[in-house]
């Protein structure tokens, strides 16, 4: 087994003949820098992240033992020998309270330092190992939670969902699932893809933001977003569809070969999935009236101007970007590509202003509580309803009431 050392000390010629001892006795040991003073020490050991280090506890600049404790406190992992004189007792004594691997005595018996770089080569070597061990069983796990995950998202589209393999995927992953939704993928053109590549390409989109399952189908691909129960109820919807867009990016970088997609409902059951693949197929369907309408303008301005109006109509409803398409006639996809084209916003952004809007309106009446304006203008959730009247007019609701009180000019609102 190959190894890399650092070695520091301020005696060149300690350090020269440390430097012989190691390239005669240690063949497998690759010495890749050697230090003078404490600081190039630190510098090389984060640099170049050694398996072993040999330090002498006293240099200028900083002393060995500052280094080790200072790179161990940010988890450094390289194995430290500290070379102290007999007289460096307080040194030794700290040195092992940081849980360094041995020490070496100056002057000092040449046996004794090759039998403590010895011992100290075993159990490096014995980390490594463990660590190829785990690897590859994180890596032989992963791989069996993709074709669990592939085998239970398969299910939606028979007469029963494997609610039982859903619930051993979430036990694997420590997944407590609340809501989730189905998002469908579909070529342009040729794009092949595997169910193994697939999942890494989202592990490496979703990292961060959500869990997820994923299969390949003869069409394209299909995606089951697990969304984070601390999310909004009123933020979901759009989070999802931004979670598609960066997928569906994602695998036109990858595959070179434009995607359509589109969005289901969010359920919080996972047998209502196939409800949601249903719908997230009929998006999809949807998506291709961009390219036969792209020409008509007319057609766009009419249909911002219905979805405006039914906004207008309900907004103190909970309603959702695919009830405005619904009542339009036309996908959630197209809607939400011409308003976002047309008014140089999204549709949810000009359902909030004109929510907030209404806020202004009724903060004129004394006797409404703030909860009760929140829920006239179509927001149940108080905490949201505060949270966005604050960024869309950079003052909180009563802010906002004693400024119109004493006649002051309120901010307007932002079209974000």
């Amino acid at each position: 087994m190959k190894y890399t050392m650092v070695i520091a000390d301020d005696e060149p010629l300690v350090l020269r003949s440390q430097e012989l001892l190691i390239r005669k006795e240690f063949p497998d040991i690759e010495i890749v820098g050697m230090a003078e003073n404490g600081i190039e020490l630190k510098q090389m050991l984060e640099r170049l992240k050694p398996d072993m280090a040999i330090v002498d506890v006293r240099m200028p600049g900083l002393t060995g033992i500052e280094v080790i404790e200072l790179l161990k406190n940010r988890g450094c992992r390289t194995h430290f020998i500290i070379n102290t004189a007999f007289s460096d007792f307080n040194y030794v004594k700290k040195a092992l309270d940081l849980k360094t691997d041995g020490y070496l005595l100056k002057p000092g018996k040449r046996e004794e330092s090759i039998e403590t770089i010895r011992k100290l080569c075993r159990t490096v070597a014995a980390e490594k190992e463990e660590n190829q061990k785990q690897e590859r069983i994180n890596s032989a796990v992963g791989i069996v939670s993709s074709v669990l995950g592939s085998e239970v998202l398969m299910s939606v589209f028979s007469e029963k969902c494997d609610e039982k393999g859903f619930q051993a995927f979430c036990d694997i992953h420590s997944i407590h699932f609340g809501y989730g939704c189905i998002a469908a993928f579909v070529p342009k053109g040729q794009a092949d893809i595997g169910t193994n590549e697939l999942n890494e390409e989202l592990k490496e989109t979703l990292a961060g933001l959500c869990s997820f399952l994923a299969t390949v189908t003869a069409s394209g691909a299909v995606v089951m977003f697990l969304i984070p129960e601390e999310l909004e109820a009123e933020r979901r919807e759009g989070w999802c569809r931004d979670l598609a867009f960066l997928v569906a990016r994602r695998l036109k970088e990858k595959k070179k070969v434009d995607y359509r997609y589109g969005v289901g409902k969010i359920y919080a059951s996972f047998s209502d999935m196939r409800a949601s693949y249903r719908e997230s197929i009929k998006d999809v369907r949807g998506f291709g009236e961009e390219d036969e309408a792209e020409g008509d303008n007319n057609d766009k301005v009419r249909y911002v101007s219905r979805a405006k109006q039914y906004v207008m109509d309900h907004f103190r409803d909970d309603i959702s970007l695919r009830d405005c398409a619904e009542n339009v006639g036309i996908s959630p996809y197209y809607l939400s590509h011409i308003f976002k084209e047309c008014t140089g916003q999204t549709l949810v952004e000009y359902l909030s202003m004109v929510r907030i809007e209404e806020a202004k309106v009724l903060s004129e009446n004394r006797e409404l509580t703030t909860k009760d304006i929140a829920e006239q203008c179509g927001y149940p959730n108080l905490t949201y309803f505060c949270k966005v009247f604050k960024r869309l007019t950079g003052m909180t609701i009563g802010e906002y009431r004693r400024q119109e009180k004493q006649g002051g000019n309120p901010t307007k609102t932002e079209e974000s």
